[in-house]
């Protein structure tokens, strides 16, 4: 159906709450250019129509100096609305998670619904309503950081431009336990290092495996390294050390022997004793239940693993 887009006014409950000018500019070329490829939905209100959703085409054809538009009309009420709304922007990945956790709960307030039962009236999965409502448990500083969601497939939310961060890392940092206030800066940390969120979860588990606020601290400020950020390491100079340790406590740069402190350092030498000292004895007693035919292979890769080792001492001078 033709619609005047003077007869069109916007929902005073849209979902989408931000996009880029200059995204708004290329549709509005391409609008003028092609014509609306997908047509947008409107319902009737006081003999005008408002905006179901297409609120973004509506702009774009106003800004393109189109006067008609193609719609499908369809009277439907505010709960539907919402709903329609929120499923084909988020089919259309034009939503940041945040606006698609603000229209959960919205719709949620408004029905009374639990998560379960709008995953059943197929709105989103219940994962998907789980992780995005839980974004806005987080401080609004770390809902401005979380990146627009990335196209499905793409390293499933892995990776976020600098600066920002993905629902996926801050599932996986509020999975390790860690408390809000330490939480809250790993993923400081994360949109300001440009961490995967496999990374972030590593460092919150750094984190909160550290003995004391002060080598809590000292974590969070080194940058990120999966040697000295091993929660495992940590757990193991924890246990040997206790929450005194050495190697948390702020250090005046020395001329002399001062790598000798240096955590990087310390924390490659902890690796090679772990491996060294644990590592190897259980390798040892795995390989003697192996069969005849394993042992040879297992050899061959113990070996080459030695002849590494030993080209890299000779570069290091060992």
């Amino acid at each position: 159906m033709k619609i005047k887009l003077s007869d069109i006014k916007p929902s005073p409950r849209a979902i989408r709450k931000t996009w880029s000018e200059e995204g708004l500019e290329e549709l509005a070329q391409s609008i003028k250019e092609h014509g609306l490829i997908v047509p947008i939905k409107v319902r009737p209100s006081n003999g005008k129509y408002e905006v179901v959703y297409g609120h973004r085409r509506v702009k774009a054809m106003r800004r393109a100096g189109i006067e008609e538009t193609e719609a499908f009309v369809e009277g439907i009420d505010d709960t539907e609305t919402l709903i329609q709304s929120l499923i084909e922007n988020v089919q259309r990945e034009d939503m940041t998670p945040i606006d698609i956790a603000q229209t959960l709960f919205a719709i949620q307030e408004e029905t009374g619904w639990s998560q379960k039962e709008m995953a059943k009236k197929g709105i989103l999965t219940e994962m998907t309503i789980s992780s995005h409502m839980m974004l806005l448990r987080e401080s609004p500083r770390i809902q401005k950081l979380i990146e627009k969601g990335v196209p499905a497939g793409y390293g499933g939310g892995q990776y976020a431009s600098p600066g920002k961060i993905t629902p996926t890392h801050v599932r996986e940092a509020r999975q390790t336990g860690l408390d809000d206030i330490y939480r809250e800066s790993v993923l400081d940390k994360a949109a300001r290092e440009g961490l995967t969120a496999d990374q972030t979860r590593r460092v919150a588990e750094t984190v909160k495996a550290a003995p004391s606020e002060q080598a809590k601290k000292k974590v969070l400020e080194w940058e990120y390294s999966p040697t000295l950020h091993d929660p495992e390491r940590v757990k193991a100079r924890a246990k040997e050390f206790g929450a005194h340790d050495s190697l948390y406590r702020e250090r005046t740069p020395k001329a002399d022997a001062g790598w000798q402190e240096a955590p990087e350092v310390i924390a490659v030498i902890d690796t090679i004793k772990r491996i060294h000292d644990e590592a190897l004895p259980s390798w040892k007693k795995a390989v003697q239940k192996m069969s005849p035919e394993a042992k040879p292979f297992i050899g061959r890769r113990v070996r080459k693993l030695a002849e590494d080792l030993e080209v890299w001492a000779d570069e290091l001078g060992g």
